[in-house]
Formats: C-alpha cells, structure tokens, sequence
C-alpha cells in the first residue's frame, strides 16, 4: 500500500518536473523566435526546435555583435550560428576522450553559456534602457528569467 503511494507521488512529482521544464523551454523559444522576428532573420520557427534553437541563438548574436566593437573584436571572425551547434555537439563527444574529456566538455559548456549570456547582453543593450542592461544580463542567470526579461524588454516591439 505504502509502496503505490511512493509510486504515485513519484510519478507526480516527475509530471510537475517535466511540465514546468516544458514551460521554462517553450517561454525562452518563444523570447529568441520574437527576437529573430524583429532582427528580420530568416527561418525564426527554428527557435522551437531544441537543437535549431542554438543555430538562431547564434544568427541574433551574429546580427548583433557588429553593434559592440569591444566584442566584436574578439569574436567577428567566429560565425556563431554554426559555431554553437557544433560546440553542443562536441559536448558529447568529448567525455570519450579518456583523462581530459570531461575537463573539455565543462570548458565547452561553459562557454556555450556564456554565449547565451552575451545574446542576452545584446538585446538588453539593443533594445532595453541603458542602465539596466548589466542588471538584466546578471538576472538572466537564472532559466526563467532570461526569457522573461527579453519578452519584457520586447512587449512594445512589432514585428
């Protein structure tokens, strides 16, 4: 008895997780969609396919860095449209590597993160008020409210 009530409960529990997951992913696809909408950027519905969904992050970080010449010194030769979908690749791939692979992965994944911060960086100095860009790009730390802000930053912005 005592059993199927831990079966229930943990079955519950995993729904809520995966439904709250579901809503966390689907508010941040739908922020980089409304994003690329107003970049114009070609194929913005790709935002809503999970792996896609970097190859847009990285084409609104690559129609934004020209706007910030102290990054786009260190980053304009990398096309990060294709770059970020091969470094989530690569994220898997190199815990095969024996010894240093999961060292490579963490560096990896670290900077796809950063990458995400730095697009977040770009719309909240685009498009948000200049003093509370450093701000936003802090909170957008944190999964909800990233996508959050952007929509908050893009609510009067027509496409």
């Amino acid at each position: 008895m005592f059993y199927l009530f831990g079966m229930i409960g943990r079955l519950f529990s995993s729904l809520v997780f995966s439904l709250i997951s579901l809503a966390i992913y689907l508010i941040s696809s739908y922020a980089f969609y409304k994003v690329a909408k107003i970049r114009s950027l070609p194929n913005a519905w790709l935002a809503f396919i999970p792996f896609f969904g970097l190859y847009m992050t990285g084409l609104i970080a690559d129609s934004m860095k020209y706007n910030h010449y102290k990054i786009n010194r260190y980053i304009s030769d990398i096309p990060l449209a294709y770059a970020l979908p091969i470094a989530a690749l690569a994220t898997n791939i190199l815990p095969l590597i024996p010894l240093i692979g999961g060292l490579a992965t963490m560096v990896v994944e670290f900077a796809l993160w950063a990458a995400e911060l730095m697009v977040y960086y770009f719309v909240f100095s685009l498009y948000g008020e200049p003093k509370m860009v450093l701000p936003f790009t802090a909170l957008s730390i944190i999964p909800v409210v990233g996508p959050c802000l952007v929509l908050y930053v893009l609510k009067d912005r027509r496409y």
